[in-house]
């Protein structure tokens, strides 16, 4: 009768484990779950569906690569370069880099004879890019005389720089979470592996030699 109570005992510390780690993996499954439905709602908000019927492409860019690109015009800019001359260094430096690079490429051929500003612009709508829609707002500013176009960059430079930043502290905050949740999975089913089945020929024997004895 111990045995059966011990293994009782063991059996209700498993579930209990089975519990409380099924309860963790529940919640990140359930939050995936979540983002991929407010995914599928975006795609019917009306300015998309709008895209959609008008048929326009809508194109994608990392954040390092708006980074990459606002830090060449600083550079550019820092070598009493005007604004047109950066952005066209840009285009010369970034031809190679996908949809991004085809975009600015093209976007400095139609319109940066027309007004330096509306390349700017004009990307921030390519790539629905609300960073980019800050820069083109700053450049607007400098070209009222508010501030000057290096310093549009550079507050537009830091704004990205800090968002990147928090987004890696994040990711290392999770990191031990997301690492931590595979090991104790992996342990648990190795664990019952490697006492299940003697578990269960113990409550069998045990089973067994009650009923014989009754």
């Amino acid at each position: 009768m111990s045995s059966l109570v011990f293994l009782l005992m063991m059996l209700g510390g498993l579930l209990l484990l089975i519990v409380l780690v099924g309860g963790e993996v529940w919640n990140h499954v359930w939050r995936f779950q979540r983002r991929r439905r407010m995914a599928r709602i975006n795609r019917y908000r009306p300015r998309n569906v709008w895209r959609r019927l008008r048929k326009k492409p809508v194109y994608e860019v990392d954040l390092p690569t708006i980074r990459d690109f606002v830090l060449t015009l600083q550079l550019s800019l820092s070598l009493a370069e005007t604004l047109a001359g950066a952005l066209a260094q840009a285009a010369r430096q970034f031809g190679d880099r996908g949809t991004f690079g085809d975009r600015l490429t093209t976007r400095v051929r139609s319109q940066l004879q027309v007004e330096p500003e509306a390349v700017i612009r004009a990307l921030a709508g390519d790539f629905q890019s609300e960073h980019m829609h800050d820069l083109a707002d700053r450049l607007d500013m400098s070209h009222e005389g508010g501030l000057s176009y290096s310093e549009a960059v550079n507050t537009s430079l830091d704004d990205i720089e800090e968002v990147i930043r928090i987004g890696v502290e994040k990711e290392i905050e999770r990191a031990p979470v997301v690492l931590t949740i595979p090991m104790i999975i992996g342990v648990f089913f190795s664990a019952l592996a490697i006492l299940g089945y003697p578990l269960l020929i113990v409550m069998f024997k045990t089973v067994g030699t009650a009923t014989v004895g009754q």
